[in-house]
């Protein structure tokens, strides 16, 4: 019974992280309207950092003393948080907020492979690939009207996202190599610190302050970001990542770009089209393709 509710646990978590990141890309395109890429990520880190800081305190976690946990930890945030989220930033300058998804949600495709060679328990097999390669085709097919870019720069910056996908998709192999070892709002909220420190850095040195710090667009993109796409997320996935598979777990960036045509359609009053509901239909069928498990 007990291995039921932390199941549908695991579910309601993957679907929640499917909303909320699928809102994220057009929140990070509207906060770089008003500021430069890793301004906006720090801005972004630095909020969600001291909310969870506060939260530490508050529930009195203490944070793991050991050299050999630190150097873990800033391994991990390397690729799970700092190369992913600096080319998801400048990459969306180039890129259409749809596409970014798409990109990113190939997150999937590497977790199989990567998984294949770093865990034992997750080899590949034909079904789990035929399942991602089918969901990936579905998504293709949904932002099919929105795959724009601008010339050269767009290129690079679709290839940006998808070194991004990859960099992310190794750090959760990794992490879910270590289930139940840290509690995962310690864990988060270290990477935090470490993402925004790393982001600081980088903003002061390769970008200029906007001259108006204040305005309403990048506040309400830095504040939802911060609050619920990333301290919340990221205590959730984190805390799915270390009770489900690796492949189960890249499912909530695999799944968020559905979501996302969902709110544009929903806000925006964007239309899917016929070709665009078949993509959706496909990438539900290579969902239910890779987690259902046929009878010998």
């Amino acid at each position: 019974m007990q291995g039921q509710i932390n199941k549908i646990k695991i579910y309601i978590g993957v679907l929640a992280l499917g909303i909320i990141w699928g809102s994220t890309w057009l929140a990070i395109k509207f906060g770089l309207e008003d500021a430069p890429p890793f301004f906006s990520a720090s801005l972004r880190f630095v909020l969600a950092f001291l909310l969870l800081f506060i939260l530490l305190k508050f529930k009195k976690y203490k944070f793991p003393t050991s050299l050999q946990y630190w150097k873990n930890t800033t391994f991990i945030t390397i690729f799970m948080f700092i190369i992913p989220y600096a080319l998801v930033y400048w990459g969306e300058i180039y890129v259409s907020s749809g596409l970014s998804a798409v990109l990113f949600s190939t997150q999937s495709l590497f977790v199989i492979i990567l998984a294949h060679f770093i865990k034992k328990d997750e080899k590949a097999n034909l079904q789990k690939i035929f399942g991602l390669l089918l969901g990936l085709f579905g998504l293709i097919l949904i932002f099919s009207e929105h795959l724009d870019w601008n010339e050269k720069m767009g290129f690079v910056g679709m290839i940006g996202l998808l070194f991004a996908a990859a960099s992310a998709a190794f750090a959760l192999v990794l992490l879910s190599r270590q289930k139940h070892k840290v509690e995962p709002v310690p864990e988060v909220t270290a990477q935090l610190g470490i993402t925004a420190m790393i982001f600081i850095i980088i903003s002061l040195v390769f970008e200029k302050v906007p001259e108006d710090v204040f305005t309403i667009k990048l506040w309400a993109s830095v504040i939802y970001l911060a609050f619920l796409g990333t301290a919340f997320g990221f205590v959730v996935y984190f805390w799915i990542a270390k009770h489900a598979t690796a492949v189960l777990t890249s499912l909530t960036v695999f799944i968020s770009p559905i979501f996302a045509v969902f709110l544009g359609w929903l806000i925006l009053n964007e239309t899917i089209n016929t070709i665009g509901l078949i993509g959706v239909a496909l990438v539900i069928i290579g969902i239910i393709v890779n987690q259902y498990k046929f009878k010998k």
